[in-house]
């Protein structure tokens, strides 16, 4: 009986080995039967382990990777267990991001992976082919120039909300105040609640103050609905898993707060004639068929028809544009401020800017004013560039394509399904592309300098088609707030400040490794 025993563990042993093998075979072999060269991975976790084990953060990885895979155009990576084509050439993200975009119409297939949650596949950023582009031309018009002006004030208000909670918490502090008496911020924390704030009164028409009152409802279900760090890592490895576990991607009751929202918010504005210039009116303008894009009147536009948007359509796109932007447009002005704090020239000519153009407009400027800001301007493009959200773009090849031929191989032809992996964070801090990478240069951005960064080496809101929708939208944000905190107030360097600045490896997000503690002082 003993003897049967072992014989069987032997046997299921051998045969989970036989299986691991060829399975292994088949995994690396993606490549490396096509002479794709790769970046040699580990069991499950790929080129991942250093993020795993919190060693590395993910943009330190991608910098890694992108090295180590010069100087060919293309190579193989392994994000966990899946693989992926890493592309280098500028050139080469030109041809598979606008001029062969057909070939590479989708994302990958990851807020998708949770079957659970209709809503989190509703959104535009999840939609594939056919379905993406019809949602896509429907919201188009609800992001243009004109759209944007029309949501200005709101963001002002905001503006005006920080200004005067920093006055309060600053009002004992003297023209004579020591360094000691800084009011010390985490600046992420800060600005997700600032952030929280112009989202609520933007996109569903409530308004909210997460400074003067932190546990506000909106603000908690929105930190629960953008905490995925752990699921979403479940999710990379073994979605399957995770749907079998009942264990969603996005908190579930976090996502029908903000749908109960939104659809209420519906009902009663259709019910009671209420118009209000933010995302939820223009998001029901497109379902009566009542935008147009900037295009649309001029000679020759043929506008293309969209879809009728449904309540949980309009839902899922106000959600998918809290999502981005708690997290994304909160991350730029983090960074940015610690820049400034740590550059104090540059802090300097950047006042001088705001307060020419607050003097001008009577403390009040419009659209045109903060837009016209030109090293505002510099300034937000450079941040971008160091510390992009997005620190990489994929597209998933969804028919046959045909790489070119490389100097180690010769014509790949990529399946449907592949996934190409675009790592904008090493780009973004190529010398190759800007020199000295890791030095806070707005001048790059100059208008005697733009014109020379070469094409495709900086897109951090992506490329193509795909682009973000709300790029508009999250420039306006970020350079209302930094302008009206700017014309108030100075950032500064405190003991709890981390210098050098290094990425913290264990966020799913991009965020400062011991916290972006800056001081905030009151100008006099």
């Amino acid at each position: 009986m003993a003897v049967d025993c072992w014989s069987m563990c032997v046997s299921v042993v051998l045969a989970a080995t036989t299986l691991f093998v060829l399975w292994w075979r088949r995994y690396v072999g993606s490549f490396s039967r096509r002479g794709i060269p790769y970046a040699t991975p580990l069991p499950v976790v790929g080129n991942m382990v250093a993020v795993l084990l919190n060693r590395k953060s993910v943009p330190d990885v991608l910098v890694e990777l992108y090295h180590k895979m010069a100087p060919h155009p293309y190579a193989g990576a392994f994000s966990f267990m899946i693989p992926l084509v890493m592309v280098r050439d500028p050139d080469l993200i030109r041809t598979i991001t606008v001029k062969d975009f057909d070939h590479f119409t989708d994302h990958m297939d990851f807020i998708n992976a949770d079957r659970s949650n209709l809503l989190s596949q509703r959104m535009l950023f999840a939609l594939k082919g056919k379905e993406w582009h019809d949602m896509r031309t429907t919201l188009s018009p609800a992001f243009t120039t004109m759209k944007m002006k029309n949501m200005f004030m709101l963001i002002t208000e905001i503006g005006q909300q920080i200004i005067a909670y920093l006055d309060g918490q600053t009002a004992d502090y003297g023209v004579s105040a020591e360094k000691e008496n800084l009011l010390t911020l985490d600046m992420k924390d800060f600005f997700t609640r600032v952030t929280n704030d112009v989202i609520a009164t933007t996109a569903f028409g409530v308004k909210v103050d997460s400074l003067s009152e932190p546990q506000n409802s909106f603000y908690r279900m929105g930190r629960e609905l953008t905490n995925i760090k752990l699921t979403a890592v479940g999710y990379l490895l073994s979605p399957k898993l995770m749907q079998l576990l009942g264990i969603p991607l996005l908190d579930r009751s976090a996502t029908e707060f903000f749908r109960s929202m939104v659809i209420e918010t519906i009902e009663t504005r259709e019910k009671q004639g209420i118009v209000r210039p933010d995302v939820i009116h223009l998001l029901m303008q497109a379902r009566r068929g009542e935008l147009n894009s900037e295009e649309a009147g001029k000679e020759g536009s043929t506008e293309p028809k969209g879809k009728r948007l449904s309540n949980d359509d309009i839902a899922a796109q106000a959600i998918l544009f809290f999502f981005g932007g708690f997290e994304t447009v909160s991350t730029v002005m983090t960074f940015c401020s610690y820049l400034l704090a740590t550059n104090q020239d540059v802090q300097t000519k950047l006042q001088q800017e705001v307060d020419q153009v607050m003097k001008k407009s009577g403390g009040r400027p419009d659209y045109e004013q903060v837009v016209g800001c030109q090293y505002l301007d510099m300034v937000i493009s450079e941040t971008l560039r160091m510390y992009t959200p997005g620190v990489a773009l994929d597209r998933v090849c969804v028919r046959p394509y045909q790489l070119p031929d490389t100097e180690v191989c010769r014509g790949v032809q990529l399946r449907p399904g592949e996934i190409i992996w675009i790592p904008v964070h090493a780009i973004h801090h190529d010398p190759k592309y800007f020199p000295d990478p890791e030095s806070f240069d707005p001048e790059r951005f100059s208008p005697e300098n733009k014109h020379r960064i070469k094409p495709f080496t900086y897109f951090p809101f992506g490329a193509g088609p795909r682009i973000c929708i709300a790029q508009r939208f999250a420039l306006m944000e970020a350079k209302v707030v930094l302008l009206y905190l700017m014309s108030k107030f100075s950032f500064q360097v405190v003991a709890k400040t981390p210098v050098p600045l290094k990425i913290q490896p264990n966020k799913l997000n991009l965020s400062i490794k011991g916290g972006a503690w800056i001081g905030v002082r009151r100008r006099f």
